[in-house]
């Protein structure tokens, strides 16, 4: 969950930069936070202001709103696709986007006068609704938005906007298919924490996490929140011939989390943990990556090459994403849950399926994203960038 945090001078020839980021899934507040660094890496200094616009104008609904949302794609996620795909047919949101301007921007209007940012980032559509209104109405600050799915959802189109920044240039084509011509589009990457970039020893980052680099290791991921069955899944590749070390991020669902160590207390080949700070490690670490495909944990795992098996492929933008990745040939979609360990063993046994695999993410993996991210926004705000390699 978002808590407002604020970085380096606010006043003076330092930039200042108003980073609006909303709790409806983690992936939004991690490329925040992964801007967040890039931006602080690149010019020591920088003002930075991180918050979400709903804690700013409802801080007292902000945990019912999540909790319902949470509630809602776990109980009925067919419910949530149907809505979420139907949505995708508007062009015209200007009435879902007079209520988002009424709701928040009069508090948003606030946090800007007093922060009084060089350049405002969101990355997500309903703070970048309010802020695009603002400006309509006379205020004259640059506004970037950060789409962080393989997706361009309608609500983000808007002429209000500068720059948008996107994870891949293939998705430059989804605006024009909305006919739509935005003013700036980097196809640079998803923003994902810069440590990616940097260059890993895989032995010793398995040994440095008490893994062995004699049995394959999986990585079950189910997102920031640990959805998805994942209990089952580790169960299921836990007892497979080979063997395997499995590792589970059940990110903050502490309740899994707990439910899952007593249930594999007596093996040793299965480790849980929540919600990880070294993700680029258990990445770089891992042999094959068993994720829902939310665009933040798959950005991670294009980053790092790894192969990918997607589950629970049902709801919202993660179909799209699922889309773009098998579309690519980056990664395996299995439509059951039991499909999974012959679709993993095949990757384990197959060198030629998985080079290919590491062979296609590493083509569209963007380690470098936070970095260009950071460049491409402090330009935006007409500061002086250091140059990055």
């Amino acid at each position: 969950m978002v808590a407002d945090q604020i970085w380096g001078g606010v006043v003076g020839m330092n930039p200042r930069i108003l980073v609006l980021s909303e709790s409806f899934g983690l992936g939004h507040e991690k490329a925040a936070l992964a801007l967040i660094e890039g931006i602080r890496r690149a010019a020591p200094g920088t003002g930075i202001f991180h918050t979400d616009s709903i804690s700013q104008g409802f801080p007292r609904l902000k945990g019912s709103i999540f909790k319902m949302y949470l509630q809602l794609i776990k109980t009925l996620p067919r419910t949530w696709h149907r809505f979420y795909e139907k949505s995708r047919s508007v062009t015209d949101n200007k009435a879902s986007k007079n209520l988002v301007h009424r709701l928040l921007s009069g508090t948003l209007a606030k946090t800007l006068d007093r922060f009084r940012p060089d350049v405002v980032v969101c990355t997500h559509p309903f703070p970048a609704a309010a802020v695009s209104r603002l400006k309509q109405d006379g205020m004259k600050i640059p506004l970037a938005g950060i789409i962080t799915d393989y997706d361009v959802h309608p609500y983000w189109l808007d002429p209000n906007i500068d720059l948008y920044i996107t994870g891949d240039p293939a998705l430059g084509r989804e605006f024009a298919g909305y006919g739509f011509v935005p003013r700036q589009v980097s196809g640079e990457g998803i923003p994902i924490d810069p440590r990616f970039a940097e260059q890993a020893d895989r032995e010793k980052i398995r040994t440095a996490l008490g893994y062995t680099n004699t049995h394959p290791l999986i990585l079950v991921a189910g997102g920031g929140w640990g959805l998805g069955r994942l209990d089952r899944i580790a169960g299921m590749l836990a007892v497979m011939p080979e063997r395997p070390e499995v590792a589970v991020i059940t990110g903050i669902n502490d309740t899994l989390k707990k439910t899952m160590l007593r249930r594999f207390a007596g093996f040793n080949n299965v480790t849980v943990h929540g919600l990880v700070d070294n993700m680029y490690e258990y990445m770089s670490a891992a042999d094959v990556v068993v994720t829902k495909p939310g665009g933040l944990t798959t950005s991670e795992g294009l980053a790092a090459g790894v192969p990918m098996v997607l589950f629970d492929v049902l709801y919202g933008q993660e179909v799209w994403n699922a889309e773009f990745l098998t579309g690519h040939g980056a990664a395996v979609r299995c439509g059951r849950i039991d499909e999974i360990p012959r679709v993993v063993r095949s990757i384990i046994q197959d060198s030629r399926q998985s080079n290919l695999l590491i062979e296609k993410a590493r083509s569209l993996g963007k380690p470098g994203s936070a970095a260009n991210a950071a460049q491409r926004i402090l330009k935006l705000a007409k500061w002086k960038v250091v140059p990055h390699h």
